[in-house]
């Protein structure tokens, strides 16, 4: 009984990991873009926030994710026993 819902359990585990490090991977920066005008007007100035995915954390939460998803398939889809 345990030896059979490891494999969910380890997958649930997996998928909160990778949810926890796919927040560490997001990076928000504060972006301020100016664009001048020709003739009298001074121009105009937008700020805003980007936000991105980057670094280690990123791949590591696609690795989580794709072996927790490997393991609900595995626990999903048996094959029949002779």
């Amino acid at each position: 009984m345990i030896r059979r819902a490891l494999p969910g359990v380890v997958a649930l585990v997996l998928l909160g990991v990778a949810a926890v490090l796919w927040s560490y991977s997001r990076v928000t920066d504060t972006v301020t873009e100016s664009f001048p005008t020709t003739g009298d007007v001074e121009g105009f100035t937008i700020t805003y926030d980007s936000m991105h995915v980057a670094g280690p954390w990123m791949g590591l939460s696609v690795v989580a994710a794709a072996v927790a998803v490997y393991l609900l398939m595995r626990l999903t889809i048996r094959r029949p026993r002779d």
